[in-house]
């Protein structure tokens, strides 16, 4: 009795589980583009891409603090001899920790403390400093790395940023895609609903003697024609919702129902700025522009400080100090010999190296100048082609409202007409063809306004990506990590 209630139950447990898959999952425009920030492939690769450079920085910026380093040596050894002892056994250990710091300005300190241990204990300690004082000195030309490690991730937020505004723009004219799809489709029923009604009409006249029957082979005709096209707008939205699905980053077989769109608020989103202001803004919120700004003004004028800085003479100053070691024994031995002031050695030395026509250098050198002014004629080449594509977009704006306030007030007329001639058609003063061709210019009137609507509003969307304001329009806020 009681495996035959554990069965009912995990049956009844698994009928409502596989109920509640079934369901579909309902999704609006918000919410699309929410789940597409966490879910979208390529979000994902933004994100990981910062912290890889992030990471880098982190090497960058530990190149500049203090290093340590232990290093250890066992040495055994035994030597052969043809005296009464035969074979003589030494052992040795040597323990010597390490620490070294490379400061902004080219400084280099390491201290080490060596501790020999074999038949005696012979610790010492030494401390050297080398400051390069021609080629090699100076914060600019020592944290160029750092200052390079820093500018990309500057420039991977800016990327991470229209990562951001890419995937929303996206989501949008894909879920408008689907709204343009499901219009088209209730445009077609609708349409066929008039050409059956049309047929029905038809053969009632052709009973009563009022057409020919001829007439029913047309009317039945634009029936059969618009089915073609029932099918074909199917296909079309179920390909239009699984592109929706994949831009979001869901399995495009997933159960998924995208809710209407009220066409006035979605534009009531977007404010247009002036041509001037659009100009401004799309030359300041392109990532590749202001990616192209930052390495101009960091890394390639670094560059060539850097050459002219390998063109200088070399000369470098190095002081070291050193203490202990000793291997005698007595009061000048072990501990004893770091402190006693006897066992010491300081020394400071210049090194000075002379490139005589140093070729390589000069190339490198003239290299990085024009590397810095082919980048200057690029980023004035650039700012061009914004401009021009500000101006285009915010024209295309212009002209997509206007077309599409005509559209819809040629669909309203064309309205006006059907609904005349449909009354025509009920007392017999035209023919079905003539209502046919007629009922065929509203539909068309219809799919224009659809797609009017839907010119307007991505118009609208690529604009507001140019200019920058993509994630402020949806009030999303960017987490800096």
């Amino acid at each position: 009795m009681r495996q035959w209630l554990f069965f009912c139950l995990l049956f009844f447990g698994f009928a409502l589980c596989k109920a509640q898959t079934d369901v579909p999952r309902t999704l609006s425009l918000n919410d699309a583009i929410l789940l597409a920030l966490r879910e979208s492939p390529s979000v994902q690769q933004a994100q990981l891409a910062d912290i890889q450079k992030k990471y880098a920085l982190e090497l960058a910026q530990w190149n500049f603090k203090p290093h340590y380093v232990i290093d250890a040596t066992k040495v055994t050894s035994q030597t052969y001899s043809s005296m009464k002892s035969g074979i003589i056994t030494q052992n040795s250990t040597g323990i010597t920790p390490k620490a070294s710091l490379n400061t902004p300005f080219g400084t280099n300190i390491s201290l080490a403390a060596s501790n020999d241990i074999g038949k005696d204990y012979r610790p010492g300690v030494s401390l050297t400093v080398i400051q390069p004082l021609i080629r090699g000195f100076g914060r600019p030309i020592v944290e160029a790395a750092l200052q390079s490690a820093l500018e990309s991730v500057r420039i991977s937020h800016l990327q991470m940023e229209d990562t951001l505004r890419s995937t929303v723009s996206n989501v949008i004219n894909d879920y408008l895609g689907v709204i343009s799809a499901e219009k088209t489709l209730e445009i077609d029923q609708s349409d066929l609903k008039r050409s059956q009604k049309s047929v029905e009409q038809t053969k009632l006249f052709i009973k009563a003697g009022r057409k020919p029957g001829v007439e029913l082979v047309t009317v039945e005709a634009a029936v059969a024609n618009t089915q073609a096209k029932i099918e074909s707008d199917q296909n079309s939205l179920a390909q239009s919702h699984a592109k929706l699905l994949q831009t979001i980053g869901l399995d495009p077989s997933a159960n998924v129902v995208f809710t209407d769109i009220s066409v006035p608020n979605l534009i009531k989103k977007y404010s247009i700025p002036s041509l001037i202001d659009t100009k401004k803004l799309v030359v300041n919120n392109d990532v590749s522009y202001q990616a192209s700004q930052i390495t101009y003004e960091g890394s390639l004028k670094r560059s060539v400080a850097v050459a002219e800085n390998n063109t200088l003479w070399k000369l470098d100053l190095t002081a070291s100090v050193a203490t202990g070691g000793n291997s005698s024994e007595g009061p000048n031995s072990g501990l004893n010999s770091l402190v006693n002031g006897v066992n010491r050695n300081d020394s400071v030395q210049l090194n000075l190296s002379i490139p005589i026509d140093d070729q390589s250098a000069k190339i490198a050198l003239e290299d990085a100048k024009i590397a810095l002014h082919e980048a200057a004629i690029s980023l004035k080449q650039e700012k061009w082609r914004h401009e021009t594509t500000a101006i285009d977009s915010w024209n295309n704006v212009y002209s997509a409202e206007r077309s599409l306030k005509l559209s819809e007030h040629a669909e309203e007329l064309q309205q006006q007409v059907y609904n005349i001639s449909e009354q025509k058609y009920n007392y017999g003063l035209i023919d079905s063809i003539e209502l046919q061709s007629i009922r065929q210019s509203y539909m068309a009137t219809q799919q224009q306004f659809v797609s009017q609507q839907i010119a307007y509003l991505r118009a609208l969307v690529t604009l507001d990506q140019l200019i920058g304001r993509t994630l402020q329009t949806w009030n999303i806020q960017v987490r800096s990590q």
